[in-house]
């Protein structure tokens, strides 16, 4: 403790005199402390006030200083120590003005109180219209918001509807840049490659370099002229099949108008191809049937019908002679035929649709001024549920058939008469025969020619029917027995007739009895014989035959009757109700027949 004078008084006053300036010291340091720690923390505040904070700390350790050095002096005292420390403290003190010279231009150029009191009142009218502001910008936000959701809901709804609509069906959308650079695509599962393979390629990383070639193409083309194009392409797959695409190619456009790419829908044809291979395969198919169906009644006595469930017709093809479709389509039998025509024809079609069952039976209808004869069958027409829809119908025309039956008939009877005239010209032939034969031998000879010229002539009336023979042709069988028909020792001549079945075997028979004489006694006998024979109709109503021989051996009459004579003289002629003239010339044998050209078919 410091000697001081006065003793314990002096004591008192020197501790009256230090506490005061502690308190400052410490009061001033504490203060000091508390701005450093603000400027640490507040590293956010402009430089002028960092400068004046910094100026006032600066103050307030040199008065921390002053009255720390002071009060330490009144208990020691240092006249050596006070006068640094009082540097020290005007060092700081020129360091605060400094700060404060330059920062004192600041302050002064901030407001008043009165002016941020005015400021303030502004700013908030100001950030009262902000807040009106962003309360109204909230409200459109909240609505911009609310048909956002709106949209994003509507468009959601589109992209699955429009995802239902595409994924059941061969349809894939892609679009592009202006580059051609896939940016989008909705891929059916159908094609081979993912959406996710597509964006970011283009269609030379997808198809080979043909199609390529083509899809880029077509593709630049729209770009170019704005319009849009279609392509068809067939892809390979990866099983080495075909696949067969249609490109949709448009151009795809911003606000402006501008075309800033393309999108293109892509169809899946592969099925549709197959189906129209396979119904052009059917189409050919069915044609081919229908072309055979047509050949095979084309002409036919066939005729085919379809009713509608009403038994109205409504489909005909290959109408019986005398039917006219047009006179039938849409109508019914009842309306078509008399009642009394119709009758069998429409009970025959009820039954059908009554029991459900095939129906057939022969009916006959006057058509084209005459009966016709038709075998008729119907068979009902079912539906899925096997209800009956109508009626098919087969009608075959057999009035030729009946025809032939009713000629056959006549034709059996007259074989049977002919063939009782036939034996009976055979007995008589045999009898002749035999009477005029020496031996057996010559009378088997001489009958069997005779039978064979019967069977030559029957052979002609076979071939046609019994409808009759022509006479060339039985000129050609009866004298080639003896001489080719062609040969230049026979001359016919004559227009092209048919004969009547008796007058061709009558004929057949005389012509035989001359060649067989010519051969053996006349001009056939020698090579340089001639037979000339001419026929023709005589006024209109007669037909003549001539038998002239000429250049054979000289003819001596017969001392007695042949049976060649008798029975060209009265069995042929008796039997055509005309008449024989036989005439042994010396320069040969002529004979001449004459009958009613009614045994001359034409």
């Amino acid at each position: 403790m410091p000697l001081v004078p006065g003793g314990l008084v002096g004591q008192e006053e020197i501790l009256l005199r230090a506490i005061p300036r502690a308190l400052i010291a410490a009061s001033t340091l504490a203060i000091a402390i508390a701005a450093i720690v603000f400027l640490v923390r507040r590293r956010d505040l402009p430089g002028v006030y960092k400068r004046v904070a910094l100026a006032f700390v600066l103050l307030l350790l040199c008065i921390t200083l002053v009255y720390g050095v002071a009060t330490y002096a009144l208990w020691w005292p240092s006249p050596s120590f006070q006068p640094v420390f009082d540097s020290v403290a005007a060092v700081i003190a020129l360091v605060a003005v400094f700060l404060i010279r330059f920062a004192l231009p600041v302050l002064l150029a901030l407001p008043s109180p009165r002016q941020l009191e005015r400021n303030n009142q502004h700013l908030k009218s100001e950030i009262d219209a902000h807040i009106d502001t962003m309360r109204e910008l909230t409200e459109i936000r909240s609505d911009l918001e609310e048909k956002v959701r709106d949209r994003t809901r509507e468009l959601k709804e589109i992209n699955q509807r429009f995802e239902a609509a595409l994924s059941g069906s061969d349809i894939a959308v892609f679009t592009q840049d202006r580059d051609l650079v896939f940016t989008w695509a909705y891929n059916n599962p159908r094609f081979e490659i993912g959406s996710d393979q597509v964006v970011g390629k283009t269609d030379a990383d997808l198809f080979s370099d043909e199609v390529a070639g083509q899809v880029v193409a077509a593709k630049r083309a729209v770009l170019a002229s704005g319009q849009r194009a279609t392509l068809n392409v067939v892809v390979e797959t990866a099983d080495g099949g075909s696949q067969y695409l249609r490109l949709s190619i448009e151009p795809l456009r911003d606000g402006a108008g501008d075309t800033i790419g393309l999108t293109s829908a892509v169809v899946d044809l592969t099925e549709r191809h197959d189906y129209e291979t396979r119904l052009h395969a059917l189409t050919t198919s069915l044609a081919q049937a229908n072309a055979r169906f047509d050949l095979a009644l084309r002409g036919s006595a066939i005729m085919v019908f379809t009713h509608d469930a009403d038994l109205r017709y409504n489909w005909i093809y290959n109408p019986a002679t005398g039917l006219v479709p047009e006179d039938m389509l849409g109508r019914t039998d009842a309306a078509i035929w008399p009642p009394d025509v119709g009758r069998p024809i429409i009970a025959m079609k009820r039954e059908a649709v009554a029991t459900g069952q095939p129906q057939h039976g022969e009916i006959v209808m006057p058509l084209a001024g005459a009966d016709r004869h038709f075998q008729v069958r119907i068979e009902p027409i079912l539906a899925g549920d096997h209800a009956i829809v109508g009626l098919a119908g087969v009608v075959v025309d057999v009035t030729e058939t009946h025809l032939q039956e009713a000629h056959l008939r006549l034709v059996m009877r007259e074989l049977t008469h002919r063939s009782k005239n036939l034996l009976a010209v055979i007995q008589a032939m045999a009898r002749q025969t035999a009477a005029r034969s020496d031996d057996p031998h010559t009378f088997v000879a001489r009958f069997s020619a005779r039978l064979r010229s019967m069977a030559a002539s029957h052979d002609l009336l076979v071939a046609q029917e019994w409808h009759g023979a022509i006479l060339h042709d039985l000129v050609d069988v009866q004298i080639g027995q003896a001489i080719d028909p062609g040969s230049e020792q026979l001359k016919v001549e004559g227009p092209f007739i048919s004969l009547r079945p008796d007058a061709a075997q009558n004929i057949g028979l005389a012509l035989h009895e001359l060649t067989t004489n010519a051969s053996k006694y006349g001009a056939l006998s020698v090579p340089g014989g001639r037979i000339t024979l001419r026929w023709s109709i005589r006024d209109g109503n007669r037909f003549h035959l001539r038998w002239e021989e000429t250049n054979g051996p000289v003819v001596v009459p017969p001392e007695k009757t042949g049976f060649g004579v008798t029975l060209l003289e009265r069995t042929v002629g008796q039997a055509l109700d005309g008449g024989v003239k036989l005439a042994f010339a010396p320069g040969g044998v002529v004979c001449d027949i004459d009958i009613p050209a009614s045994h001359v078919l034409a």
